[in-house]
């Protein structure tokens, strides 16, 4: 496989930025062609505010956008599928992309959880359990797959960004299956159906760093960067906030799918020098659940979206005073057919979600005392306060004055986790 080029740039407008990066690589005419079809993919997962950086950067989106006009495209299409549990328009609403990209020019918006034309894709060789995806068939026809993720933390993956946000061409059944098999191989089998058609403009302009995805403080970084190369866009992005290659099994992957290049060695990087760019991010997920050895994590086939509830869940204890108050907890995710092992002489044992409903029964019937937490996923901050009151906790209520004294604690915890998440920043 012949090298890759990456661009970056930092300094000026979004805007230029945008412009420049692209020109390092060949112009937007060597990348759009004239009466084609393009489809711009931000990363619009959560509800999440402009400035958050939950979402891709508004002013980002609205930059690409303009500048594939200028290669006078036929149409370019806005699409998203946001995570689980996620209303998609909501998303691009709450977080100011939906209106930038009208504001720039788009022809259209369309919502891939709300399409009903999708075509099967068989994997040829797959490198997880999913041996096909439904792709929605205007994205297949596209002439041309603009990814426009933003950076940032990731408690099932440690980061996130190019390739990762092509996870959000799927609708909630694949997605669910993605998360529930091997994830880097998913992404890897996935990345391979759309690599061909697809280029990436990533928003390291005001990336995430701490608890990610939807959790974490957005940072003030200043950069655009691009490449063909997915994997080698994600590689150069995590050289650039201090993430250690090594520590993203995302790699490993790649490299057994032979998907795209990672080692600096492979990769030309055109523009910015990544040592002049270099900013270390607050990285708390590099090493996963084990950051927690003080509690008993149990997890089996569980999606992204409670382990990353879980993970933060131990961080707002540690914010609280109650972590070590609370040590010797066992946590349940996931489907588990049997009682899992490693429970023995807990604590508490909790069971986070749907998936483990039926998980308490086992447990009575084993002699174990167990606090449920519903949803799919659950409410934040449920898990927490089940470990911390030792009972089950579910937030959905109808009654006012219930919801009243949610509020309260809700408001009073969040100064607190904020005041220390800032102490950590700076630590």
């Amino acid at each position: 496989m012949s090298r890759s080029r990456v661009a970056i740039a930092k300094g000026g407008s979004v805007e230029a930025m945008v412009e420049r990066v692209v020109d390092l690589l060949g112009g937007i005419g060597s990348i759009v062609r004239l009466g084609s079809t393009v489809v711009v993919k931000p990363n619009a997962g959560h509800v999440g505010a402009p400035g958050s950086s939950v979402n891709t950067t508004p002013e980002v989106v609205a930059a690409v956008i303009r500048l594939v006009r200028k290669a006078q495209p036929a149409e370019i299409i806005l699409a998203e599928s946001a995570a689980i549990g996620c209303d998609t328009l909501e998303c691009l609403e709450v977080s100011g992309i939906r209106q930038a990209a009208e504001e720039a020019g788009v022809d259209e918006i369309r919502d891939i959880k709300r399409d009903e034309d999708l075509v099967r894709v068989p994997i040829e060789n797959p490198t997880s359990s999913i041996k096909h995806v439904d792709l929605p068939r205007f994205l297949l026809e596209a002439d041309l797959l603009v990814d426009v993720p933003v950076f940032k933390t990731h408690v099932s993956m440690v980061f996130s960004c190019a390739l990762k946000n092509l996870k959000g061409v799927v609708q909630d059944r694949v997605h669910y299956v993605m998360h529930t098999t091997n994830l880097a191989g998913a992404m890897m089998d996935l990345g391979e159906l759309l690599q061909e058609k697809t280029f990436a403009i990533a928003d390291l302009y005001r990336p995430m760093e701490g608890f990610g995805p939807h959790s974490g403080n957005p940072v003030e970084f200043g950069c655009i960067l691009a490449g063909k190369d997915l994997v080698a866009v994600d590689a150069t992005a995590c050289r650039m906030v201090g993430l250690p290659i090594e520590k993203a099994e995302y790699f490993v992957a790649a490299e057994e799918k032979g998907l795209g290049h990672y080692r600096e060695e492979d990769i030309d990087v055109l523009g910015e020098p990544v040592a002049d760019v270099f900013t270390q991010l607050y990285l708390p997920y590099l090493d996963g659940f084990g950051a927690f050895p003080e509690y008993t994590f149990c997890v089996r086939n569980a999606c992204s979206t409670c382990q990353g509830l879980t993970a933060f869940t131990m961080s707002k204890l540690k914010s609280l005073g109650e972590y070590e108050k609370n040590a010797g907890v066992a946590m349940v995710l996931g489907r588990h057919k049997e009682v899992p092992a490693g429970i023995e002489g807990a604590e508490a044992v909790v069971l986070m979600g749907d998936c483990t409903k039926t998980m308490k029964k086992k447990l009575a019937d084993a002699g174990v005392e167990a606090f449920h937490v519903p949803g799919c996923p659950p409410t934040e901050p449920a898990l927490c306060w089940s470990v911390v009151d030792r009972r089950d906790v579910d937030l959905d209520t109808d009654d006012p004055e219930v919801a009243k004294q949610i509020r309260k604690r809700v408001e009073y915890e969040d100064v607190m986790f904020k005041e220390w998440l800032r102490k950590q920043s700076r630590a």
